[in-house]
């Protein structure tokens, strides 16, 4: 008869683990549950991955807040599983919570938090004294919240926070109180991300711009979207403030950014490397490309390597003025963008449907055939380190080819 070994080595379940945890987050969590159940040691070895990041909708919702904070009392019964508990994502839950449940469950896990996803409907100011201390939190993301945040509040708490890298402000219309004081803005020194929604003018865009320094030297990354207020008068000085640092921006969803406004980003922020913009807000005049720039002048290409170009939906927008599949063929067969490995163009543009997608086609062929070729067998920008002996094609054949070359894609607007 054969025998069965009723244990396994701890090293062997971790392996199983980390397989699981592979999956996507909802059969992962019922998976990892299970795991949980079948003896005392597997219980162990699981449960910290269990709680580490949980999917919280639904029945899984109210069974967690019922194990992490089964009490109104903060000092009753208290479960030593909140210490687990990285990433508390309530994105998922939009009428099954209450405001109090919110705060409880920060201040449950604020030993620990490091990632927080607010609810849309379940975040108010009892939320904040709570969030406050999660001096662990490296990420706050507020972009689901329906209800007006105070700008005042957000500033008091960012002040404690000295741990996070990435923020994103809430999409809902932020309260800018009549005669409100000035709101003195001190981003944490390690913050490396920031988007910007709502209500971004008036007198908290004012604060922001007569408080250059208070942007941390940490802080490369901006978004900027889903603000009705605010018009290319704001956004060039507040690039500008930040042009010393940022390489990755972000513009989309600006109703009052009026076509070609924002064509010269690219002078406003000479250290940009990756761009997202709507076609909406420039035209044939986009980059500012000298009359005189050739390819001998490859050298003093713009550092842009990333370019994502979508659409935000504009009317009334002149034809004869949009900026086209020609005009970036243009700057990047001038060389003027000589450094572009990555460009994806949203389906709405209907660049696809130019010539029968011709134009397109003689994109990718020039970005990813001919620019690609020439910066690899010159040694230029990314490819001056590689050490390799064969030609092009072959190396393109690699895994360290395939991880490099440059790439264009057709996405589905955000």
């Amino acid at each position: 008869m054969p025998t069965y070994a009723n244990y396994l080595p701890d090293e062997i379940l971790l392996e199983v683990i980390a397989y699981i945890e592979a999956w996507d987050k909802r059969s992962a969590q019922a998976t990892l549950a299970q795991f949980c159940a079948v003896n005392r040691q597997w219980y162990d070895v699981a449960i910290r991955a269990l709680y580490d990041q949980p999917f919280l909708a639904g029945r899984a919702y109210d069974l967690f807040v019922r194990t992490i904070c089964p009490s109104v009392l903060a000092h009753i019964k208290h479960q030593s599983l909140s210490s687990l508990v990285r990433t508390l994502d309530l994105s998922h839950i939009i009428h099954q919570g209450t405001k109090s449940t919110t705060a409880r469950l920060l201040g449950r896990t604020k030993a620990s938090l490091q990632v927080f996803v607010a609810p849309q409907a379940s975040f108010a100011v009892n939320c904040w004294a709570s969030l406050s201390k999660c001096e662990k939190l490296r990420i706050l993301d507020l972009s689901l919240v329906s209800e007006c945040i105070s700008f005042q509040s957000l500033a008091q708490t960012l002040r404690k926070l000295g741990e996070i890298e990435r923020i994103y402000l809430p999409r809902c219309t932020t309260r800018d109180e009549a005669g409100a004081l000035s709101i003195n803005v001190r981003w944490p020194p390690k913050l490396q991300h920031l988007s910007l929604s709502g209500s971004i003018y008036g007198k908290f865009l004012w604060d922001l711009l007569r408080q250059p320094d208070h942007f941390p030297p940490s802080l490369y990354s901006l978004s900027i979207s889903h603000s009705p207020g605010l018009d290319h008068t704001g956004i060039r000085p507040l690039l500008q403030s930040m042009s010393a640092t940022l390489t990755h921006a972000e513009l989309h969803d600006l109703p009052h950014v009026k076509h070609g406004k924002l064509n010269g980003v690219l002078d406003w922020l000479p250290q940009l490397t990756h761009l997202t913009i709507a076609l909406d807000y420039i035209d044939a005049r986009f980059a500012h490309k000298p009359d005189a720039f050739t390819p001998a002048c490859w050298q003093a290409a713009k550092p842009l390597q990333s370019l994502t170009l979508l659409t935000s939906g504009q009317t009334g927008i002149d034809p004869s003025r949009c900026f086209t599949a020609v005009d970036l063929y243009e700057l990047i067969d001038e060389r003027f963008l000589g450094r572009l490995r990555w460009l994806y163009i949203s389906q709405t543009s209907e660049w696809e449907n130019e010539q029968d997608g011709a134009e397109v086609g003689a994109l990718e062929m020039l970005l990813c055939d001919d620019l690609d070729r020439e910066s690899w067998e010159n040694r230029r920008w990314h490819y001056e380190d590689v050490v390799f002996g064969g030609t092009f094609d072959e190396w393109r054949g690699t895994s360290q080819g395939r991880r490099m070359r440059a790439r264009l894609g057709m996405i589905s607007d955000r």
